[in-house]
């Protein structure tokens, strides 16, 4: 199933857009309003005029997302909520879009972490040591019971079959 055009991820080009209008346009003077340059390039990329709602929560959420990401780079621990930040974008219409997946949580004691493994490799081995006992003892079963059907035992002159 394809993607809808709606859900391709525009975060990046969002925000290069609002650092282009933050740090070329606007240049901080107070004769310049930020919004107006964000309106006018935000409304290019998503083909929609943008409204003070859209301009005030795309705003909020590259921020936040800033924040989450240098968070990531520092490799500090991060918190449920912004595990799930990770997740979201910003749709090819200007929307934040939220990909529902679940974050496992972060390897807290690694030495837990790594008998588990050592636990579930074993048991990996342990599975396929049964299987192959199983499809051995399925093999000699099926050769028994071919070895019985050709050596063609009768029974008051009637051909007795394993079935």
């Amino acid at each position: 199933m394809p993607i809808p055009n709606h859900r391709i991820d525009y975060t990046k080009s969002a925000q290069d857009v609002y650092d282009m209008a933050t740090y070329k346009g606007y240049k901080f003077l107070k004769s310049r309003n930020l919004d107006s340059w964000l309106a006018y390039g935000w409304s290019i990329l998503f083909k929609r005029p943008m409204t003070d709602f859209d301009l005030t929560s795309l705003k909020a959420f590259l921020e936040k997302k800033k924040a989450v990401d240098l968070r990531i780079k520092c490799k500090e621990k991060l918190s449920h909520n912004e595990r799930m930040f990770k997740n979201n974008f910003i749709g090819a219409d200007g929307y934040v879009y939220m990909n529902k997946m679940m974050c496992g949580g972060e390897i807290v004691n690694p030495k837990e972490t790594e008998r588990l493994n050592k636990l579930l490799k074993q048991a990996e081995k342990d599975r396929l040591a049964r299987y192959e006992e199983y499809e051995i003892k399925h093999l000699h079963e099926m050769a028994t019971k071919q070895k019985f059907n050709n050596a063609g035992h009768t029974y008051r002159g009637k051909k007795i079959k394993w079935d």
